[in-house]
């Protein structure tokens, strides 16, 4: 009955996919979301640049806060991400509803792009349990972070990108409408997080194959890409104006340091980068091996999963790095190959000149490349039987393991701990009673 059930699926037309997806993965996505990480500091300051403009009526002129050199981030778009839920629904869970929303549909494009125009030969059942599923993809588009707004608009990039290359091409967005995405996503970036700096190879990639074209398809592409960049700029104008044009970058360049020392990360960037496409699996049980312990030893019932989870992740990466030698019969094999290489050199050269190490978040709007990548790597494996079954009881696995994860994060880290005191403040319409934002805030 299951295995019908499933090729009446495989027939079905994309929209009605979208809506059974949909009715699947959005309540569990949102669920653990609203389950996750709220009280830490990050976090909290996120979610408090939207309620501060919510219970102020304060335009949000500048976003996120970067720590490392008590600067922020310009452009309001953070805030308003944040703030506009509460103007529909007065509740503390009101922005996670829009982020989930903005998560599951662009990953639905991602997951469609990749089955139907690259990798047609990888089983369906997999790619939407996994796109859906994946730590990376679940922990950090599901809950309210400022790297988890970045993905839909990465994705978009990627994809509009792919458009623009001759050799993965595919005709599924017009080459005027994929540079105008990639304006407009740069600048979406750009207002949420730095490593949108880790785009310009590939912003010069798009460009190199317009202008090798003629003159007027590259002015013409320019065009475009410019409008896309003024249309997502509407939020980033009025800091410019008030603030001028240091208000952007001179908080970017005091994050520029020349840092000798991230040298030795290569191996580091690249299993990172890889990461994002496979079962991480130490990240998210716990900062620590202590945690991570404690973690096992309250959810033992999980362990046999995350043993699983936790073997199969690893050798995913090692695949991975050894695929990337392999050849295969797919026209675009080539061009994704080299540039997963590209996003990997460019990304370890910037931390020559970052003021930290290279974290996995800071570089995290490279998942969506990292996933069409991986179901390039994955689709040698397919062609055997035993693979999907492994790969059934790894994707049932991770499952469980993230019902674990849930149930920990609900009782220790979730709003749930004390909701009260965010629905008050938002009912009161004053933020201070959930917080104050970080001293050096120029919202005012």
């Amino acid at each position: 009955m299951m295995k019908n059930i499933y090729h009446l699926f495989l027939k079905t037309k994309w929209w009605k996919k979208l809506i059974i997806l949909f009715l699947i993965f959005f309540p569990l996505r949102f669920l653990f979301g609203i389950f996750s990480e709220f009280w830490f500091e990050d976090e909290i300051q996120i979610y408090l640049i939207g309620l501060k403009f919510y219970s102020t009526g304060h335009w949000p002129y500048f976003g996120p806060d970067v720590v490392y050199t008590f600067s922020q981030i310009p452009g309001a778009l953070q805030g308003l991400l944040v703030a506009f839920p509460f103007y529909i629904f007065k509740i503390p869970e009101a922005p996670y509803i829009l982020l989930n929303l903005l998560s599951f549909f662009s990953l639905f494009l991602l997951g469609y792009y990749i089955i139907r125009y690259h990798t047609p030969n990888i089983p369906e059942w997999f790619l939407w349990i996994w796109i859906f599923t994946a730590p990376w993809v679940l922990s950090f588009s599901t809950h309210i972070i400022n790297p988890s707004y970045v993905l839909p608009a990465a994705i978009l990039f990627f994809i509009s990108l792919l458009e623009i290359i001759p050799a993965t091409n595919k005709n599924f967005i017009k080459p005027n409408t994929a540079f105008f995405f990639l304006g407009f996503c740069v600048i979406w970036i750009f207002q949420l997080h730095l490593s949108c700096i880790l785009l310009i190879p590939f912003i010069c990639i798009a460009f190199y194959f317009s202008l090798k074209k003629d003159l007027k398809s590259f002015f013409t592409s320019l065009s475009c890409f410019i409008i896309g960049c003024v249309i997502s700029g509407i939020t980033l104008f009025p800091t410019l104006f008030k603030y001028g044009i240091s208000a952007g970058s001179g908080d970017a360049a005091s994050n520029i340091v020349f840092n000798v020392s991230n040298i030795k990360e290569v191996l580091t960037v690249l299993v990172r980068i890889l990461s994002f496409a496979s079962f991480e699996l130490t990240r998210f049980m716990g900062s620590n091996t202590v945690e991570r312990l404690n973690f096992a030893s309250q959810y033992y019932w999980a362990i046999p999963f995350i043993v699983i989870v936790g073997i199969i992740g690893i050798a995913q990466v090692g695949w991975m790095i050894i695929a990337w030698f392999s050849k295969n019969e797919n026209e675009s094999w080539s061009a994704i190959k080299y540039l997963i290489l590209i996003s990997f050199l460019f990304t370890y050269f910037s931390f020559f000149f970052s003021v930290k190490g290279p974290s996995s978040h800071t570089f995290y709007l490279l998942l969506p490349l990292a996933m069409i990548y991986s179901f390039y790597c994955w689709q040698f494996l397919f062609k055997r039987k035993w693979i999907k079954i492994i790969a059934a009881i790894f994707l049932l696995s991770g499952i469980i393991f993230h019902v674990a994860l849930g149930i920990h994060n609900y009782k220790n880290k979730s709003m749930y701990i004390n909701r009260g005191k965010p629905l008050k403040a938002i009912q009161q319409k004053d933020y201070t009673i959930l917080g104050e934002r970080r001293t050096y805030d120029r919202n005012k």
